[in-house]
């Protein structure tokens, strides 16, 4: 390829060679309650990825695939450099040994067929012996070196394989160029100015697209201090990254809507009390639907503590486009704009009265990109009509790796008479003020006495009108009996009420009243039984299967009708 490098491996080898002391990763851990850190400079971190590099290059040729299987942290950070500094194509990935999600790793890994897995120091054993595809085992060491090893002349092969979270049994890797990435990059950097001036702290995954791309990759790439902590612990304790974010005066972080959602919920007043955030600028949301109300109450909460709403920075954007399509201009408040729920339901995205419709957040503009709304013929919509996202940019991808129909169907669409390609994105929305707002999934849709209903919509009438649910843990969807399809709910309680009835009753006669559609059964169930992706979205398909199959374990459900 004309012997350039990739972009980010180019990227951190100058940082290294201007700056090489300063800060590049810093990786929170949280042994009992105390908070430690772990950092590598540029220097440090060039270093170490050249050496592996090294290593991976004498045990692979251009093309193999590389499963990262490291945890969370500085190692993971290393591993996915080598691969670009040696230009084999990386696998992100998880630790094999105490993940939930073992059935989907599997499927992965034997889709992937990786020749080299790289791991944690001391878990080589347990990886090579754990009965899954991961090929030779190499540990990952950050240790300092003296020769520092420069990136090596990218392929023709893909940069990396992002697995996307689908279906366990048919698992679809994306293969993601070196210029795509290169591409998506630009697209935040100069979208998002205040990534290039002040620290990133982060917990999202890093074998998610959005971890990968804008969590590691983005302040790498821009020569900030980036600084995360594990998921789990987020998870433990959402103040954690809170004051993390206070403590290295954080400029940008990003978070799906169910993190802002748990940050506010699992969070108490004398927590609060000593944060500062009068620095963040940009916290990205995406990866699920962004619910007006949690930015509000986010902002309400920690506005004490110097949090300003123009900070909320909705987006939009899939592992089959790197990463970003679209996302809100930085430091204006998000755009929210209430529609007629009704009309919605027949395609048209028409204004309603204050408090009479649905309240829907905008995802911004196209970064660098084109968008097209497309009826299901491929036929472009008509203005303030509601159709399927089609992209097209220099971000967005080839195709799957292995999958030649499948490749076809997402990445070839066209328009009627028309020669270019199009990324089909199966997302449904329309545009309103030059912003994309995002109605649903196409396949998600419930279509019930000839009328489409959106199931997000349903969700949130659902969890309004029950507070005992878990916040986004509940799910709406259509089962057909073979004569007609019928609505029902799943729910998640927070813990279990006096009167489940009573739960019952409310949720069904909310949904009723505002979508004029009866729920055929409401089914309460205990944490953890709704399916979600590894970004937190609902995976309905998965959890219409499971009721199908009556394999959810129930609190109590409503009579069926």
């Amino acid at each position: 390829m004309n012997g350039s490098v990739d972009a980010l491996a180019a990227a951190v080898a100058g940082w290294a060679a201007k700056r090489p002391d300063a800060p590049a990763f810093t990786a929170l851990s949280y042994p009992g309650r105390e908070c430690r850190s772990h950092s590598l400079t540029f220097g440090g971190l060039h270093s170490a990825a050249g050496v592996l590099a090294g290593k991976v290059r004498a045990d692979t040729e251009p093309g193999d695939r590389v499963a990262i299987l490291c945890d969370h942290g500085l190692n993971y950070v290393a591993a996915f450099l080598a691969c670009l500094y040696t230009s084999r194509v990386a696998v992100p990935l998880f630790p094999v040994p105490g993940h939930r999600n073992t059935d989907r790793l599997a499927a992965v890994l034997d889709d992937a067929r990786p020749t080299l897995s790289l791991v944690d120091p001391g878990n080589e054993i347990r990886t090579a012996g754990g009965g899954f595809a991961v090929g030779k085992v190499l540990p990952v060491s950050t240790e300092p070196a003296d020769a520092a090893v420069p990136p090596q002349p990218i392929t023709e092969h893909p940069a990396y394989l992002q697995y996307t979270s689908g279906s366990t049994k048919t698992p679809a890797g994306v293969e993601v160029s070196h210029a795509n990435l290169a591409a998506a990059l630009e697209q935040l950097r100069t979208g998002m100015p205040v990534v290039n001036d002040k620290p990133v702290v982060t917990w999202l995954p890093f074998f998610h697209d959005m971890g990968l791309v804008f969590a590691m990759s983005l302040p790498l790439y821009t020569g900030v201090h980036a600084i995360t902590l594990p998921p789990a612990e987020f998870a433990k304790r959402p103040i954690r990254w809170l004051r993390a974010c206070g403590d290295y005066r954080a400029g940008a972080t990003a978070s799906p809507n169910f993190g802002l959602a748990h940050a506010v919920s699992a969070t108490t007043p004398q927590e609060r009390a000593d944060l500062d955030l009068s620095e963040l600028e940009l916290v990205l949301n995406g990866a699920e639907p962004i619910r007006a109300e949690v930015l509000t109450t986010f902002t309400k909460t920690f506005a004490p503590q110097g949090f300003r709403h123009s900070a909320h920075t909705a987006g939009y954007g899939l592992a089959e486009a790197t990463l970003p399509v679209a996302f809100g201009a930085p430091g204006e408040p998000p755009a929210i704009a209430e529609f007629d729920r009704a009309a919605l339901t027949d395609g048209r995205a028409i204004l309603a009265e204050p408090g009479h419709g649905v309240r829907l957040v905008g995802c911004g503009v196209p970064a660098d990109q084109h968008i097209r709304l497309v009826d299901r013929s491929g036929t472009p919509v008509a203005a303030g009509e509601v159709g399927e996202i089609w992209v097209r940019g220099p971000n967005v991808c080839a195709g799957y790796f292995g999958k030649p129909d499948e490749t076809a169907e997402t990445f070839g669409a066209r328009s009627p008479g028309e020669p270019e390609n199009w990324l089909r994105t199966g997302d449904l929305g329309f545009l309103h003020d030059r912003q994309l707002y995002i109605a649903g999934r196409l396949k998600d849709m419930i279509l019930i006495a000839g009328r489409n209903h959106y199931p997000a919509d349903i969700e949130t009438t659902a969890a309004d009108s029950a507070p005992e649910i878990r916040a986004g843990h509940i799910t709406a969807f259509g089962v057909d009996d073979g004569i007609e399809e019928t609505l029902i709910l799943v729910a998640e309680l927070n813990e279990r009420p006096g009167d489940t009835a009573e739960v019952v009753r409310r949720i069904r006669s909310a949904v009723t009243a505002a979508h004029d559609i009866a729920p055929a059964e409401v089914v309460l169930v205990e944490r953890g039984q709704i399916p979600k992706t590894s970004s937190g979205k609902l995976r309905r398909g998965e959890c219409r299967i499971r009721y199908r199959r009556d394999e959810l374990v129930r609190v109590e459900a409503a009579p069926r009708v």
